[in-house]
């Protein structure tokens, strides 16, 4: 009988193992994943130095992961690191993905350091052919930091005053454009153009008065 009641508790216990072993497996399947850890920035520049052309993508993957205060630093590695022909076609690219992955109410607060950065990280004899591009980037994405924008990349760059305040003006004049235009009018509506053909009579029966 005794033995009979060890093999029983014996069993229990077994049955009470595997069932709390089931739900804790059970439990860490249900769980979401852990974040990934955010790359770190020498990490990005060995991503960028081998698929230059990722750059953008590398960049907005780097930013969106890790703190908006990494923006510009994370910005001004990818830059600096790339060829001249690389840097001259994707800098601009790099610099709307890293604004576009903020979090949108830090869009406007960080573009002017992102923009800055990316100014800063071309070398002298590049900046004409890149940093237009940059500052006209930026705008488009934040187009209400562009007072700061434009002030940055002057002091970045300030040999470039009249292309810069082109380049900055250029892209908020097309956004204005855009959102001003006024919609064309429906075929066979007239409303807009009666007051062009003078005011209309009526009178129950001719001649009018």
């Amino acid at each position: 009988m005794g033995i009979t009641a060890i093999g029983l508790r014996g069993r229990t216990i077994a049955a009470l193992v595997l069932t709390l072993a089931a739900w804790s497996f059970a439990t860490a399947a249900a769980q979401p994943p852990a974040p990934a850890a955010p790359l770190s920035t020498a990490e990005v520049v060995r991503s960028v130095e081998a698929n230059p052309a990722g750059a953008p993508q590398a960049t907005a993957q780097a930013v969106a992961a890790g703190r908006s205060e990494d923006a510009a630093p994370i910005v001004a590695a990818v830059v600096g690191i790339l060829q001249p022909a690389d840097r001259r076609a994707l800098a601009p690219s790099v610099v709307t993905s890293a604004i576009a992955a903020l979090a949108v109410p830090d869009r406007t607060p960080f573009a002017p350091a992102v923009a800055c950065a990316a100014v800063r990280a071309v070398p002298a004899p590049e900046q004409p052919g890149v940093v237009p591009a940059i500052v006209s980037a930026a705008v488009a994405l934040a187009p209400l930091a562009r007072p700061q924008i434009v002030a940055c990349a002057i002091a970045a760059a300030p040999a470039l005053v009249a292309a810069i305040n082109d380049a900055a003006g250029g892209a908020l004049a097309a956004q204005l454009e855009a959102a001003s235009s006024p919609p064309t009018p429906l075929p066979g509506n007239s409303i807009g153009l009666d007051s062009t053909l003078g005011p209309r009579q009526s009178c129950a029966s001719p001649p009018c008065p």
